[in-house]
């Protein structure tokens, strides 16, 4: 007999109503980590707003850290599926690599603040969670590589020469910069303040792993 899927150690139901009920518990979690900002909210609230028992919820998981887990899981994987289908092809049929570029940066970018709500919770849970760590790290080198793949091909396109560690370096500036412009891993309390507009701030790091990238 097959084994059921797993998804972060939650094994998943045969039963179609199971799944629902299941669905609405990570439904929750997600509007309690939007309202909230951080993991500060008990899984008796998360019954209450899922309209599903304490007790179906720990049938699933064995508590509130492998709840988000799970839901940590099921969020992150579905934003590196996003990165990959978004981000690989911002910059094809672009007229030069600097708005290549422009494009594949943007990208990134607006993904991340289109998740913000999500990501950034999670950003603070990993503090103290290595696996919730752990899990993240590996969702933040996946893009990473999706984004360097993007920049690499935009290069080859318009015959630009760009190294391999000079593209990595212009990642991280770039990712350093836009998480704390979004103010991710910060409370929902105290939100983030930038002197720049979002589109500026775009161009600025366009322009800015440009020059990182370009030949000496």
């Amino acid at each position: 007999m097959a084994a059921r899927p797993v998804v972060s150690g939650v094994t998943e139901p045969k039963q179609q109503r199971s799944r629902d009920s299941f669905a609405k518990v990570c439904a929750a979690v997600l509007e309690l980590l939007h309202e909230r900002g951080t993991g500060q909210f008990s899984l008796a609230e998360v019954s209450a707003r899922a309209e599903v028992s304490i007790g179906s919820i720990y049938g699933r998981v064995t508590g509130k850290a492998e709840l988000l887990r799970a839901v940590q899981s099921q969020e992150f994987d579905r934003l590196d599926l996003e990165t990959a289908e978004r981000v690989s092809v911002a910059g094809a049929g672009a007229p030069d690599f600097a708005r290549a570029t422009t494009a594949i940066v943007t990208a990134y970018a607006e993904l991340l603040r289109e998740n913000r709500d999500m990501l950034s919770p999670f950003f603070l849970l990993g503090v103290e969670d290595a696996a919730l760590l752990e899990r993240g790290r590996r969702s933040g080198d996946a893009g990473q590589e999706v984004f360097l793949g993007a920049l690499v091909a935009a290069a080859e396109e318009h015959g630009v020469d760009v190294s391999a560690d000079r593209a990595r370096w212009a990642f991280e500036v770039f990712y350093s910069l836009c998480v704390r412009y979004l103010g991710l891993g910060v409370a929902a309390t105290a939100s983030p303040h930038d002197a720049y507009g979002w589109r500026e701030l775009l161009d600025r790091l366009a322009h800015t792993v440009v020059l990182m990238t370009a030949p000496e």
